[in-house]
């Protein structure tokens, strides 16, 4: 069986940059790994799982799609459709060059680029005849499962009952959207969707508007799976959608309720997980934050970065506390293991007591663990008990009395601990720190200013990723290495753009930021009523260069 790894990929901003340069040296090495004719099949990397929020939720679909169909655009480090989405395609000039339909009062930047990308990238493909061949990536599976997380403005009713009587009924706002793609996936009608979920996905608040989208319970049974989901008037029902990172940054939890789909809890040991973030934030990055500090810039940055950053991480964290049970739980049943052989233990006991409890735990014979997708009967959890806890099995007896009373004693274990949906996880993480990085300013906007800073960060991922690909720890005994590649060349990087702030741009960017600005200002004070153009221009370009100087001075480095 092939080793398999599902990659979560974080919310960026123009640090999309920076995950693009990760996830092409990790496309890169998987693909010269698998074609090695030395890598046997039991030693291949298969990519099924890619989940992802705002930035990373669109580079997320994109890559679903181009793995399994367009696997002959990888050209090379800087021709490729991560590295064409987020350090050619985009741009300043881009994001301010706003249209007509574009109400200043919507957004500041323009959505109709953002639209395009996404169309250049996801269904231009369907505008020929015929359609181009699909050509899988070396590094795909034959399926993936594909998830990316969204802020339904809206909110989702979800009701519960309450003793002694009546209901709690509450709205949840943290949505997702996921999809297996397969070889039936590769038409217009699949992708379409698809395509308005990453525009979505990557709305982040203010900068870009937010996109309507029709979700129907009927037809996306796995995006609206809990019991106490309140009934809709009609369905499809349309919700409005923003940046799905407000709320869930780092998604591996979708990422692991996919991969549960796939695994059903067996084959840990094949199973492994990518986690790209640009985020790791610098140890002193807010610690000198005092009530002094709080004018309206400082304080506005710092709740953007209090917002995103307790949506960031929090994934990760759970599943490694996850991990630290589920090892807990291990060395109980290798404890037990190792009574029962040594006879310390009474083991018609042991049955009688695990029998009864599995009774209690499984009413009528089902069980849904918490965070589970769906429930599970008990002869299914036996089963995987069965399968997870082979090797001690073995050493017991295989279907010896023995055997049968630990797989229930270690199953009523697991159930009483909540654990019946939690598996250790394997997690690498490719990561960065803000002074590392040229767009990490402005709360990660500042990437867009120029393609310099983009491609500085490009390749930046790139070396952190090459970095991570030969650490020794990946070549470990149940490691995913060691992986046979050869890291093609990477530009010299600059350091000098590492950590740089608003104040220290080349004076060029600025001046077209300030115009593109001022543009979009006059426009909401038109669209506000104020009444004569003139007035609005001399108040525009008042306000505008009061407030740029002023942060200017402020976000520069201290």
């Amino acid at each position: 069986m092939p080793k398999k790894l599902a990659i979560t990929i974080s919310g960026a901003v123009s640090l999309g940059s920076y995950e693009a340069g990760v996830l092409y040296e990790v496309l890169d090495a998987i693909e010269q790994h698998n074609s090695d004719p030395a890598t046997d099949a039991g030693n291949r990397i298969e990519i099924d799982v890619l989940t992802g929020a705002s930035a990373g939720g669109m580079t997320a679909i994109i890559l679903a799609q181009k793995l399994l169909f367009g696997g002959g655009e990888f050209q090379g480090p800087y021709d490729n459709p991560v590295y064409n989405t987020w350090v050619k395609r985009i741009s300043l000039d881009g994001l301010q060059n706003t249209g007509p339909d574009e109400p200043a009062l919507h957004s500041l930047f323009s959505s109709n680029l953002i639209t395009a990308i996404s169309k250049e990238a996801l269904t231009a493909r369907y505008g020929s005849v015929p359609i181009p061949p699909a050509v899988k990536h070396p590094a795909a599976a034959d399926s993936i499962r594909l998830g990316v997380a969204l802020t339904n403005l809206n909110g989702v009713c979800y009701g519960r009952d309450v003793t002694p009587g009546g209901k709690f009924v509450y709205l949840e706002y943290g949505d997702q959207r996921t999809c297996l793609v397969d070889s039936t996936s590769d038409k217009l009608a699949f992708w379409e969707p698809m395509r308005q979920a990453a525009v979505a996905c990557g709305a982040f608040p203010v900068a870009f508007r937010p996109q309507d989208i029709a979700r129907s319970v009927q037809n996306e049974p796995d995006d609206f799976p809990d019991e106490n989901l309140e009934p809709w008037e009609t369905d499809p029902t349309t919700f409005t959608y923003s940046d799905g990172g407000i709320l869930q940054n780092q998604p591996l939890g979708i990422a692991k309720n996919l991969v549960d789909l796939i695994d059903k809890h067996l084959a840990q040991q094949c199973r492994y997980y990518l986690f790209v973030s640009p985020n790791a934030k610098d140890p002193q990055a807010n610690t000198t934050f005092r009530q002094a500090d709080a004018s309206y810039f400082k304080l506005i940055e710092r709740l953007l970065g209090v917002v995103i950053g307790q949506s960031g991480f929090h994934d990760w964290i759970t599943a490694e506390d996850m991990n630290r049970r589920v090892a807990l739980l291990d060395a109980r049943a290798a404890g037990l293991k190792d009574v029962i052989l040594a006879a310390e233990i009474d083991v018609p006991a042991l049955q009688t007591t695990a029998s009864a409890l599995l009774t209690l735990f499984f009413p009528n014979n089902t069980h849904t663990p918490p965070g589970a997708t769906g429930p599970e009967t008990l002869d299914e959890a036996k089963a995987r008990i069965a399968a997870q806890y082979k090797t001690e099995i073995a050493a017991l007896g295989a279907s010896s009395a023995q055997a049968i009373a630990f797989r229930d004693a270690v199953l009523a274990f697991e159930t009483a601990a909540g654990l019946g949906a939690r598996d250790e996880m394997t997690i690498y993480g490719v990561t960065a720190m803000d002074t590392e990085l040229a767009g990490a300013g402005l709360q990660a906007f500042l990437g867009f200013f120029d393609q310099d800073f983009r491609d500085h960060d490009y390749d930046v991922g790139r070396t952190h990723a090459r970095a991570v690909l030969n650490d020794p720890a990946l070549n470990t005994p149940g490691a995913i290495g060691p992986l046979r590649f050869t890291g093609k060349a990477i530009r010299p990087i600059n350091k000098s753009l590492n950590g740089i702030k608003l104040g220290q741009i080349p004076a060029a960017d600025l001046k077209q930021f300030k115009a593109g600005a001022k543009k979009r200002l006059n426009q909401m004070l038109r669209e506000l009523g104020v009444p004569a153009a003139f007035l609005a221009d001399v108040v525009a370009d008042a306000v505008f260069d009061g407030v740029l100087d002023r942060a200017t001075k402020e976000l520069a480095p201290v």
